[in-house]
């Protein structure tokens, strides 16, 4: 009983001490991205191990870097939010069109006051976010790792005298007519490093204070690592704006968060080419998952060899168990052999003489019926000659009468072509004596008719 109640305290005391690591955890950590985000869209996995925030609680026509204030700062361009969550959204990560997620956000731990680009001419000034595939380094600035054009639909075009206008956006061009502005501007991200933080300097501050005529004051930003600081929106009216720099160890840290977080998994995947994204967390979460798919692959390698090994000796311990079962087998039989062996030497030999004798009487009566067998086929081979012989005769027979009466007739058709002939050659003679006989007659009679004519003249 003692024991039991030993027992129970121990596992009490470890599960208060557990809850309150956590709690200790999420007081200092805070959820930075993660938890953080959670009441405001939806976090998804858009592949393996990645995962990307969508923002759910949003207007229609939402779009990123939309709904705030343009502020000139010791970093450049200051994005200004007015909504609850753009602590994080626009100074971290990127953003990218879905055309089935709509807009998400890839986390990243580099803070800048905005991820923009910007375009611009002398009327107008524009600026859209910067898509994944641009990578910030200190000494290049920003680097494209693959060629891909934000659609002029997700650019932010106003004239210059609104630009610094803290409800900019009610001045917007309207969809419309931002094929024609995006056309005629040139693009422009000017990206660099200033006492250890990004600057973002996008289009001249002077350019843009000389375009718009107006006094544009500069603000001072004051930096904390507690987002918990963010969750109100806080005043505009204020000469230092207050902004949210986590610490990157913190960031890592609080990828274990994710644990707790509810993270939608769809086969659908969208169309970012994530081989060629290089944000330091994605390549982060490629690094891991392939340590940990290598770590289960070695893993999963020593399983199947322990398991192929015992396989092998159980197989190996069963095929001398089988094999020492055949001999025993083999060895009784052989003994049993060997019994009916002796005890059936004698009856052996009776069968066999009597298998002797039998066969004996089997070889004289096949010996005499194959004798009697021969004899007959001779008489019936010679009956059969000498039928063939009658045969052959009165066949030769019928071919003489054959040949005779060919003969014969041979004969008589010819006696019958003679007379023929002779025949026709007398009615032949008799015709010709005819027919001179009847041209004589003609010949007299002309010769009389003619000598009558004369006279009668």
């Amino acid at each position: 009983m003692k024991k039991l109640i030993a027992i129970l305290v121990f596992l009490f005391i470890g599960l208060t001490a557990n809850a309150e690591a956590s709690t200790n955890y999420y007081q200092r950590v805070g959820g930075y991205f993660y938890t953080n985000l959670s009441p405001y869209g939806t976090w998804i996995e858009i592949d393996y191990g990645v995962v990307a925030w969508r923002p759910t609680i949003i207007k229609r026509n939402w779009a990123p870097y939309k709904i705030g204030r343009w502020i000139w700062t010791d970093y450049g361009w200051y994005w200004d939010s007015y909504e609850p969550f753009g602590h994080i959204v626009f100074h971290y990560g990127r953003w990218y069109y879905d055309d089935y997620y709509g807009w998400i956000w890839i986390p990243d731990d580099e803070w800048a006051p905005a991820w923009v680009e910007w375009r611009y001419d002398d009327d107008y000034i524009g600026w859209a976010p910067l898509h994944p595939y641009a990578v910030f380094s200190i000494n290049f600035g920003i680097r494209v790792t693959y060629e891909y054009y934000v659609p002029y639909t997700h650019w932010h075009f106003v004239t210059y005298k609104h630009f610094c206008n803290p409800y900019v956006y009610n001045y917007y061009v309207p969809s419309k007519y931002k094929y024609r502005i995006y056309g005629r501007t040139k693009e422009r991200y000017e990206y660099k490093y200033h006492n250890g933080r990004v600057r973002n300097e996008g289009v001249d501050f002077d350019f843009v204070r000389k375009r718009s005529g107006q006094k544009i004051e500069k603000r001072d930003l004051i930096t904390s690592n507690d987002p918990r600081e963010f969750g109100d929106i806080k005043r505009r009216d204020e000469d230092r704006i207050r902004t949210f720099i986590a610490d990157r160890n913190e960031i890592q840290r609080d990828r274990e968060s994710l644990k707790d977080v509810k993270i939608e998994r769809s086969e659908r995947r969208p169309k970012l080419e994530l081989e060629k994204v290089e944000l330091t967390e994605v390549k982060r979460t490629r690094t891991n998952d392939r340590n940990e798919v290598n770590d289960r692959r070695q893993t999963e390698q020593e399983r199947n060899i322990n398991r192929d090994d015992k396989v092998k000796d159980r197989t190996d311990s069963n095929e001398r168990e089988r094999n020492q079962d055949l001999r025993n087998r083999e060895e009784q039989r052989r003994t049993m052999e060997q019994e009916k062996s002796r005890t059936n030497d004698s009856r052996d030999l009776e069968r066999r003489k009597e298998v002797e004798v039998k066969s004996r009487t089997d070889r004289d009566s096949e010996f005499r019926n194959e004798r009697n067998n021969v004899n007959r086929n001779d008489n019936r081979s010679f009956e059969m000659k000498k039928n063939e012989g009658r045969v052959n005769e009165q066949r030769n027979e019928v071919k003489r009468n054959e040949q005779i009466e060919n003969r014969n007739f041979e004969q008589r058709r010819t006696e019958t072509r003679q007379i023929e002939s002779k025949r026709n050659d007398n009615e032949r003679k008799v015709e010709t004596n005819r027919n001179q006989n009847q041209q004589r007659n003609d010949n007299t009679d002309r010769r009389q008719n003619t000598s009558r004519t004369e006279r009668t003249r």
